[in-house]
């Protein structure tokens, strides 16, 4: 089987790209290194990995990425609220006409695994979320997130995973999230503001 995993270079994509080599899929990145190269430098020597440098707002790469692939697995993703903030367009352009491009990449037939957000939800106080708890997303993140998951639920063969803010070791370390900036505060300055 072989897997296309948009953003593979990626907080989350880098940890998983090992662990589907090392079940010996056959694994192909689409990633434009925004953020990391260093990442996918070990796996170039695996005769089951392939690397596309390319951006999935390019219908071209898209297809190319897609090709020959029974699942997608799309990670490419500008994340978080901080980033949305500050590149608006940006998030827009990525998270919903990216996302787009790969639906249209993927077919009806072809698997999603699509990296969504709980950040669909909004502000739930003394609540547990469930695939019913209606999607209310207040930040651009969200917004963009839920809009993305919408269309791909409704063009493709798509799984949403809601994730809920990741955290830990990474070999694209993101000091944005909540946890890891506690632990990276903690063992910089020998304390914690909370």
């Amino acid at each position: 089987m072989r897997i296309l995993v948009t953003g593979g270079a990626g907080y989350i994509g880098s940890v998983l790209l090992p662990l589907l080599l090392e079940n010996r899929y056959a694994v192909r990145v689409l990633d434009n290194l925004m953020y990391n190269r260093a990442a996918m430098i070990p796996h170039f020597r695996n005769p089951r990995f392939e690397f596309l440098k390319g951006d999935i707002r390019d219908s071209r790469a898209a297809q190319d990425g897609a090709r020959d692939c029974d699942v997608i697995i799309d990670l490419a993703a500008i994340v978080g609220f901080p980033a949305c903030r500050r590149y608006p367009e940006l998030a827009q352009s990525v998270n919903v006409d990216g996302t787009k491009s790969v639906a249209e990449a993927a077919g009806r037939d072809r698997l999603v695994l699509f990296g969504s957000t709980g950040s669909n939800y909004g502000a739930l106080l003394d609540a547990v979320c469930t695939k019913e708890t209606p999607l209310n997303p207040l930040s651009l993140y969200g917004k963009t997130k839920t809009a993305a998951e919408r269309y791909l639920l409704d063009k493709c063969n798509t799984i949403a995973y809601r994730f809920a803010t990741a955290f830990g070791a990474s070999p694209r370390m993101r000091l944005d999230l909540l946890v890891n900036d506690f632990v990276y505060t903690a063992l910089k300055l020998r304390y914690l503001v909370i």
